[in-house]
């Protein structure tokens, strides 16, 4: 649906409910995961007199604003003002999909007849993987444990990304923030420090608008 279509119909959508706002997704995914949308109007749209009555979705993917990727006509619930409508998720594209619900009556004569528009973001990300093995163990109090593993984001090694460390004493509630560390060119990271009491070490890759965040541990015992 084209930005800046009015609204000129009574009939005013109301609320707009989607089953998942949240996708992880591989670029190699085909479009097995769903999004039913749930529309509720002020009142049921009227279909005597009219080619088209009903409500429905246009979809954007990332980077592409002026043509929406797909788009669904909803189904009425029974008599009732509700509507409602699926469409499916693929992994071509990763980032936030805008997703435009409106209701359209078209007459037999005349022009066409919008609601108002609710926006709705689907975020869809690639998947991350991050390892870690905190080394020596154990380790004697005093000396330096180090913290090293890989990031890969969708299969692939991801060069320049910032991995925070954390550790945990045996016996605490939270973790402490140690440091970051930043992968190279083969996604691998390694950073060092002095180890003074037994506990669980824990890294963390914040992700970003296309890529899903990632978390490690390892537990390792001070002598």
């Amino acid at each position: 649906m084209a930005t800046g279509r009015r609204a000129a119909t009574t009939v005013k959508l109301k609320s707009v409910s989607v089953s998942k706002s949240a996708f992880v997704l591989s670029g190699s995914t085909g479009c097995s995961a769903k999004v039913t949308f749930t529309a509720v109007l002020s009142a049921a749209l009227p279909t005597e007199g009219y080619k088209f009555s009903g409500v429905g979705v246009d979809f954007f993917a990332p980077g592409h604003a002026d043509e929406p990727f797909d788009g669904v006509a909803f189904t009425q619930v029974g008599t009732t003002t509700t509507y409602k409508g699926s469409l499916k998720i693929c992994g071509k594209y990763a980032g936030n999909y805008r997703a435009e619900v409106y209701g359209a009556l078209l007459p037999a004569s005349g022009d066409l007849d919008m609601t108002n528009v609710i926006a709705k973001v689907i975020s869809v990300k690639r998947p991350s993987k991050l390892t870690l093995n905190a080394t020596p163990e154990p380790v004697k109090k005093g000396k330096k444990v180090t913290a090293k593993g890989t990031l890969k984001i969708d299969g692939k090694v991801l060069s320049g990304a910032k991995v925070k460390v954390w550790f945990k004493a045996k016996g605490a509630s939270a973790y402490t923030y140690k440091g970051v560390a930043t992968t190279n060119s083969k996604g691998a990271y390694s950073k060092a420090f002095t180890a003074t009491k037994t506990g669980t070490w824990k890294v963390s890759y914040a992700g970003s608008n296309t890529r899903n965040n990632a978390a490690a541990t390892d537990a390792v015992a001070v002598k």
